[in-house]
């Protein structure tokens, strides 16, 4: 049986503090980030503008990030490894068509539940990569129906699925996501397989 001593306890306190005031400095730029980025592009943000309204010291900013770039990058990366999870554990995925249906509304569920979050990544002021990343995490835009056509004429139909899907989805979340999850995701895949099945031959 091993016995924790009265240092050995002391370490183990001071390391859980150290872990909650990072937890909570993350946090507070994060919630600084989101904010500025509803009516600002990423651009036009700045380390300055996010520690002051964080209330965090520019050093302590850059213990865990380069840039706001970086801090963008990171919160991007925490969302799609939440999504992942959320996807990983439906048990049934849509298959009968271009588009799947769960996959779909696991991540308009999330984006309900994360709404300024989802506008700020969602929205012209964040980068398209993202929104690419979240299309191909749920297999949302699959082109192999529009076969007959080349590889250069698949990639522009996917593009039209994707920035026509992420449109309607920041309105709904701009409107105040008004409708059921169920209700947007099913409209989504409905736009997104037309939109492809218009293509075949």
């Amino acid at each position: 049986m091993r016995v924790i001593g009265a240092g050995g306890r002391a370490d183990i306190m001071a390391r859980s503090s150290t872990d909650r005031r990072v937890r909570y400095t993350k946090a507070a730029l994060r919630d600084a980030l989101v904010e500025q980025m509803q009516d600002r592009h990423i651009s036009a943000i700045t380390v300055k503008s996010l520690c002051e309204q964080a209330d965090v010291n520019r050093s302590t900013f850059y213990l865990h990030y380069r840039d706001q770039y970086d801090l963008l990058k990171q919160v991007e990366a925490e969302v799609l490894d939440t999504l992942r999870e959320r996807l990983d554990k439906q048990a049934e995925l849509d298959s009968r068509g271009p588009v799947s249906l769960s996959a779909m509304t696991g991540i308009m569920e999330y984006a309900r539940e994360n709404a300024a979050l989802a506008r700020a990544l969602l929205s012209e002021n964040s980068d398209i990569g993202f929104k690419q990343d979240v299309m191909q995490l749920a297999h949302l835009v699959d082109t192999s129906i529009a076969s007959a056509y080349d590889q250069r004429v698949r990639e522009y139909i996917a593009t039209y699925a994707v920035h026509g899907a992420i449109a309607v989805a920041e309105k709904w979340l701009r409107d105040g996501t008004r409708e059921p999850t169920g209700q947007i995701a099913q409209l989504l895949t409905q736009l997104v397989s037309g939109s492809i099945a218009g293509f075949t031959k």
